[in-house]
């Protein structure tokens, strides 16, 4: 996820306070997200999906499987 993260708030020209104020959330949750530290709770990964108008398979699943949407593993999500 954090790959994606950070590819999607580049592409907006956004930092991370930014992003973090639209999600509603503190700009250190934020950080842990892209740092791959921590996980979002449903409620903010359904605010990511909105925010940064994609799905959560794009956001969760490796770059190279995204566009197949086939997930590493037997529905594994990494």
């Amino acid at each position: 996820m954090r790959q994606q993260l950070r590819q999607a708030r580049k592409a907006r020209h956004w930092t991370q306070k930014e992003a973090a104020k639209l999600l509603g959330i503190t700009e250190r949750a934020y950080r842990h997200f892209e740092a791959g530290t921590r996980n979002p709770r449903y409620s903010t990964l359904v605010r990511l999906e909105q925010v940064f108008e994609m799905s959560y398979k794009e956001l969760l699943v490796p770059d190279s499987n995204a566009k197949s949407g086939v997930a590493k593993g037997d529905n594994e999500i990494q």
